[in-house]
């Protein structure tokens, strides 16, 4: 990967992605919190943040999953990862 590149943050989302799908939930995590961490202003932070808290569901880890939800609602609101968020939010409570 080449992390100065315009589309690094969306090749390393596709990473986490590829790992989520494959079942592989821990190096998923991973994957996400890079983007999270290495391009903090980049457009893929939410889903980001999303797949994370679906992710850790998944391992069954339910209080990371409602934390970063929550985060997801407050910190970017009106978007599609917010929706998402809310609406598994109201399903894991």
């Amino acid at each position: 990967v080449f992390p100065e590149t315009e589309y690094a943050d969306n090749a390393r989302f596709w990473i986490g992605e590829s790992y989520y799908f494959e079942g592989k939930y821990e190096e998923a995590i991973l994957e996400y919190q890079k983007v999270i961490q290495d391009y903090p202003q980049g457009s893929r932070v939410s889903h980001a943040l999303l797949k994370q808290a679906l992710s850790f569901d998944k391992l069954g880890e339910t209080a990371s999953a409602k934390l970063l939800l929550q985060r997801v609602v407050r910190d970017f609101p009106g978007t599609t990862s917010a929706e998402s968020a809310r609406a598994k939010l109201l399903e894991i409570r």
